[in-house]
C-alpha cells in the first residue's frame, strides 16, 4: 500500500496531456490554448473617440463652434476640420482629419448649428491608434486558459478556431448486479445508482465528454464496455478483493498497465491506476464518500494532466469549527467539509460522516479537511480556478 504523495508522483509520471485540436471559439471555454496568438491589425485600427460629444482641432480654444456634420459609430468622415469648426461624434467613431480634442456632450451647449464650450477636460478622449496594440503583438501565450474574457479576446482577434488542449473523452462504468436507475423504485438488494450523476456533475468542471453505463458484476461484459473509444475510463465499483470485484483485472487483461491498487487513503483505499499507452483508467471504490475523495485527490489530477492545467492542489490553515467529530485513523484522512464566512473570516466546519455509503453526508460539501498522521488538519478548498498552465 502506497501513500497519497506516492500516488498522486506516480499518476504525473504516468498521464500525458492531450495531442491539441482546433475548436470552436464557442465551446474554447475552460480549455488550454497550444498556440501562441498575435494581433493581425492594429488595436484601435485609427484614432477613435473614447466619448459621445463633438470634436475640434487639438489646437482649439474654448468659445463658439460651428457643427458641420455627424460620425456614427461605423462612419468615416472624409472632411478635415478647420478653426471655428466641430463635428458631431460617438463613441467609437473614427476621428475626422485635424480632429484632436473630443469634449463631451456634457461640457457643450448646443444652439442650433452653433455649439459653445466654456472649458476643456484634461483628457483628450482620443482611443490612439494601436495603443492597445500593434500588428504582431503577443497577446494570448501558449498555456493561457481560456474564461469568458479571454473568449472576448479570441473574438476580437478574429480566432474563430483556436487551437486548444481538448477535454478528455471518459467512458464511466457503474459496475453492480445490485444498482438500478434513480427513477426507479429498489426492491429488497437494489441500490439506486448515484454514483453516475455524482461523476457527471464534478466532470462538468471540465466540459468532459463523457458516457456513463451500468454493467453487471461479470467480466466479460465489462470488458465489452471499455472497448470503447476514450482517454480516460472510470470504472465504479470492483475495485476491491471481493469475488464480484473484476476492475483491476479486467484492466490488466485488456493489457494495462496496473501502477497501483491500494492507497493509504481514508476514505478511498482500494484506488486503482491503469494506463495503456495514452489512455488512463481509474477503479474507484464504490461508496459515494469515497468516490467523492477519491475524484478530488487522484482522479481530478489526472484531468488536470491531460488538459494541460496546472494542478490545483493548495491546502489552506483554516479555523475548524466542531473538529470534535473528527475520528482519528492511521490512514490519511480527508474529511468532507462546509466552508464559509463567519466575522469575516474562512471557518471550516467537518460534515457529519460516519459511512463512506451515506451520500446524504455531502451536501453542501466545498472542501477536504486533511488528517494527517500526527493529526494536523488543513483544508483543501475546492473548485478553485485554475491559474495559467
Amino acid at each position: 500500500m502506497i501513500s497519497l504523495e506516492e500516488a498522486r508522483s506516480i499518476i504525473a509520471a504516468n498521464i500525458r496531456i492531450l495531442p491539441h485540436v482546433e475548436i470552436p471559439l464557442s465551446e474554447s471555454l475552460g480549455h488550454i490554448l497550444a498556440e501562441d496568438l498575435r494581433s493581425d491589425v492594429d488595436h484601435p485600427s485609427a484614432d477613435r473617440s473614447m466619448m459621445d460629444g463633438y470634436v475640434i482641432r487639438a489646437d482649439a480654444r474654448p468659445g463658439s463652434f460651428d457643427v458641420i456634420g455627424e460620425i456614427p459609430a461605423s462612419g468615416v468622415s472624409g472632411q478635415s476640420l478647420e478653426n471655428g469648426q466641430a463635428m458631431r461624434i460617438f463613441t467609437g467613431a473614427m476621428l475626422p482629419e485635424n480632429g484632436g480634442r473630443v469634449v463631451m456632450q456634457e461640457d457643450c451647449r448646443r444652439d442650433g448649428g452653433i455649439i459653445h464650450i466654456g472649458h476643456f477636460n484634461e483628457s483628450l478622449f482620443i482611443r490612439r491608434k494601436a495603443s492597445e496594440a500593434k500588428a504582431g503583438d503577443m497577446i494570448l501565450p501558449s498555456g493561457t486558459r481560456i474564461a469568458a474574457t479571454e473568449m472576448a479576446i479570441l473574438a476580437q482577434l478574429g480566432c474563430v478556431d483556436p487551437l486548444l488542449i481538448p477535454s478528455p473523452r471518459i467512458r464511466h462504468l457503474a459496475t453492480g448486479d445490485e444498482l438500478i436507475s434513480p427513477e426507479t423504485i429498489p426492491a429488497p438488494g437494489q441500490i439506486r445508482d448515484s454514483n453516475s450523476s455524482l461523476l457527471h456533475g464534478l466532470l462538468s468542471a471540465f466540459r468532459c465528454e463523457m458516457k456513463s453505463s451500468r454493467v453487471a458484476d461479470d467480466p466479460v461484459a465489462m470488458k465489452d464496455a471499455i472497448r470503447e473509444e476514450s482517454d480516460l475510463i472510470l470504472i465504479s465499483g470492483g475495485a476491491s478483493v471481493g469475488d464480484h470485484d473484476h476492475g483491476t483485472q479486467v484492466l490488466r487483461d485488456a493489457g494495462f498497465n496496473i501502477h497501483f491498487d491500494k492507497v493509504n487513503l481514508r476514505p478511498g483505499k482500494p484506488l486503482t491506476l491503469a494506463t495503456r499507452g495514452r489512455q488512463a483508467a481509474f477503479v474507484i471504490p464504490g461508496n459515494p464518500v469515497s468516490h467523492f475523495v477519491c475524484y478530488h485527490v487522484a482522479i481530478r489530477l489526472a484531468i488536470e494532466l491531460m488538459c494541460g492545467l496546472r494542478p490545483s492542489w493548495d491546502f489552506l490553515d483554516l479555523e475548524i469549527s466542531d473538529h470534535g467529530i473528527i475520528l482519528p485513523n492511521p490512514r490519511e484522512t480527508f474529511w468532507p467539509a462546509s466552508v464559509s464566512t463567519r466575522n469575516g473570516k474562512l471557518v471550516a466546519t467537518p460534515q457529519r460522516w460516519s459511512s463512506s455509503g451515506n451520500t446524504f453526508s455531502l451536501s453542501g460539501t466545498n472542501a477536504l479537511i486533511r488528517v494527517d498522521g500526527s493529526g494536523e488538519l488543513r483544508t483543501l478548498l475546492l473548485d478553485l480556478p485554475h491559474p495559467r498552465a
